[in-house]
């Protein structure tokens, strides 16, 4: 059975994602901040219909926050069952990344391969999450934090996407790179 704490803890990464304060969804659900708060802490239960507005005011169903699945807690992915997934550089150029680990249901961790061509310029906007890059081939400069670095094979980068990302494959040759990324909700497949 859900309990309240699962039940806030969910509708907080929810929040979260959409990069709203608590006033704002107040403000969108004609709810107090403080009655929100303590629904996010676990402290009440909302009713039905606080629920569905809180909800309504993160764009999402209530049934999304309330199903009691049964989660894995060990997720084996075959090399063959890796997912594809593709990016569009700041120039409108698709590239692909393989998602190495499709990430445990109601995880925060997921590992990706990435190959990408000389020339590529992207740009992650804001959000919560963590991400570490191991440079294997390559080089490419990653700014965040306001700092820039250049990474080249063996090199690794650790950062916060909080302030968001800007990434520069430097040089002629691909750079390819394994990414984790810890977040409230990652990459949906």
């Amino acid at each position: 059975m859900l309990n309240k704490e699962e039940l806030g803890r969910r509708l907080r990464m929810a929040r979260f994602e959409k990069g709203l304060t608590l006033k704002e969804v107040a403000a969108r659900c004609g709810m107090s901040a403080t009655h929100i708060s303590e629904v996010e802490r676990g402290k009440t239960s909302p009713t039905i219909g606080a629920l569905e507005r809180i909800s309504g005011a993160l764009g999402e169903n209530p049934a999304d926050f309330v199903r009691e699945e049964s989660f894995p807690r060990v997720l084996f992915t075959r090399a063959s069952e890796e997912v594809e997934t593709f990016l569009e550089d700041a120039r409108g150029r698709v590239t692909h990344y393989d998602l190495l680990s499709r990430g445990l249901p109601d995880g925060v961790l997921q590992i990706s391969e990435h190959r990408l061509p000389p020339g590529t310029k992207m740009a992650g906007n804001p959000r919560i999450a963590e991400s570490v890059v191991m440079c294997l081939s390559g080089m490419v400069r990653i700014t965040a934090a306001g700092e820039g670095h250049v990474l080249r094979e063996g090199d690794t980068l650790q950062f916060r996407l909080d302030e968001g990302y800007e990434m520069e494959v430097l040089g002629d040759e691909e750079h390819h790179a394994i990414v984790a990324l810890a977040a409230p909700v990652l990459v949906s497949l």
